[in-house]
C-alpha cells in the first residue's frame, strides 16, 4: 500500500546538489584544475559523481590522492584550498536548477523552505543567488554551518527549531543516501529523488518514506 499524502507537511527541507540543482559539471571541473595543478591526469565524471555530496574536503581527499589512498594533513589542506580557488571561480559556469524545481518553489511558496546541504554555506548561497532563488527559502544550513552535518540529524534538528515545525510536519527531500539517512534519523517524513547523484536502488534499499522519478511528482505528495 502506497504511503499517505504529505498534506499537513508545513516545512520542506531541500538537499542542494542533485536535488534542486545540477552542478556535477563544474564539481568535476573544480577537480580536475586541482589535479592539473598537481601534475595529475584528469578524471572521468563518472569517477568524480560518486564521491559528491560527502562535502568538498572529502571529495578532495578521494580524487586528489594517489589510487587506494586518501590525501592527509598539510597535503589535503594545500588540495583543498586548491579546488575551493577554482570551485568559486566556475561554481555558476554550468550549473542550473534541475527540470521542475523552480515551478515546485513556487508552488509552495507559502509553506517553509529549506536547505541543508554538505556544501559550503558560503558556496551554497552564492549558488542559489546566481540562480535567482536564494531569498524563497527562510533557512541555509551548509556542511560548515553547524558542528556536524548529514547524515547526522543535527541540521535538520537545527533547522526546525528555527521554523516552529515538529518532525510529523517536516520533509527532508534529497538524493543522496545522506539525506535519507539524516532524516530518518531527525524522524520526519523522506522523499528520495531518483534523478540525482546516487543510484535508485541504494536509495530504495535505506527504505524512505517516498521515492520520486521528477520534481514535479512532489505535487501528488504534498497537496
Amino acid at each position: 500500500m502506497a504511503p499517505p499524502p504529505l498534506h499537513d507537511a508545513q516545512l520542506l527541507i531541500f538537499d542542494l546538489d542533485g536535488t534542486l540543482v545540477d552542478s556535477l559539471d563544474d564539481l568535476v571541473t573544480a577537480v580536475n584544475l586541482t589535479r592539473a595543478d598537481a601534475g595529475l591526469a584528469p578524471l572521468p565524471r563518472e569517477a568524480v559523481v560518486p564521491l559528491v555530496g560527502f562535502g568538498s574536503l572529502y571529495l578532495v581527499q578521494r580524487c586528489l590522492a594517489p589510487a587506494g589512498e586518501m590525501l592527509e594533513g598539510q597535503a589535503l589542506e594545500t588540495a583543498h584550498a586548491r579546488y575551493l580557488q577554482h570551485y568559486n571561480a566556475h561554481l555558476l559556469d554550468r550549473t542550473h536548477l534541475h527540470d521542475g524545481a523552480l515551478a515546485m518553489l513556487e508552488r509552495y511558496r507559502t509553506r517553509c523552505l529549506a536547505v541543508v546541504t554538505n556544501k559550503l554555506e558560503a558556496e551554497s548561497r552564492r549558488i542559489l543567488a546566481g540562480l535567482g532563488v536564494l531569498e524563497r527559502f527562510a533557512v541555509i544550513v551548509g556542511g560548515d554551518t553547524l558542528a556536524e552535518k548529514k547524515p547526522d540529524p543535527l541540521p535538520l534538528r537545527h533547522v526546525m527549531k528555527i521554523a516552529g515545525a515538529a518532525p510529523a510536519e517536516t520533509v527532508m527531500i534529497g538524493d543522496g543516501v545522506n539525506d535519507v539517512l539524516a532524516g530518518k534519523a531527525a524522524g520526519v517524513h523522506t522523499v528520495a529523488v531518483t534523478f540525482g547523484v546516487d543510484a535508485a536502488d541504494a536509495l530504495r534499499a535505506l527504505e524512505p518514506g517516498y521515492m520520486i522519478d521528477h520534481m514535479r511528482d512532489l505535487q501528488n505528495l504534498i497537496g
